[in-house]
């Protein structure tokens, strides 16, 4: 009987193609792993400091002025909200920056159909500027209902 290998079936560059993709997924492992420690370590870090701040007198009296500028600024602005123009014009720029979230969010769908159609990362703005599509992938833990 004939030693048949299994990889032979498998297209040329096959055995490369999952040898880095194991490389990469162990090195996003990694980096998660250490992110995480990292941010363990930073949060000992702040408490420590905050604990440093708590005890000293000259920074707490300092807090305490700040806290009572921010709650005189925050009503301040309430009194300023209280006329209809002004809270309308309020209300007109969050749904202003919500819009402009949305907006932002389509573009981006768009523009990665626009790369796996057109190959290419770049595209031609109306005011003839060139322009790059670049991409900052994050991870986010899915909950229960959507885990595995």
């Amino acid at each position: 009987m004939a030693d048949t290998n299994k990889t032979d079936n498998l297209p040329a560059g096959t055995n490369e193609a999952v040898t880095s993709l194991f490389a990469i997924e162990n090195l996003i492992k990694t980096h998660i792993s250490h992110i995480d420690t990292v941010k363990l370590e930073m949060s000992k870090q702040v408490e420590m400091f905050n604990d440093v701040l708590n005890n000293d007198e000259g920074y707490k009296k300092a807090a305490e002025e700040g806290k009572e500028v921010n709650k005189k600024k925050a009503e301040a602005k309430q009194n300023v909200l209280k006329s209809p123009s002004n809270a309308s014009l309020n209300q007109k720029i969050k749904d202003m920056r919500q819009e402009i979230k949305e907006l932002k969010n389509a573009l981006s769908n768009y523009l990665q159909q626009y790369q796996k159609i057109a190959d290419t990362d770049q595209i031609e703005s109306e005011d003839g500027e060139v322009r790059q599509i670049v991409y900052n992938a994050h991870l986010v833990k899915l909950s229960g209902k959507f885990g595995k």
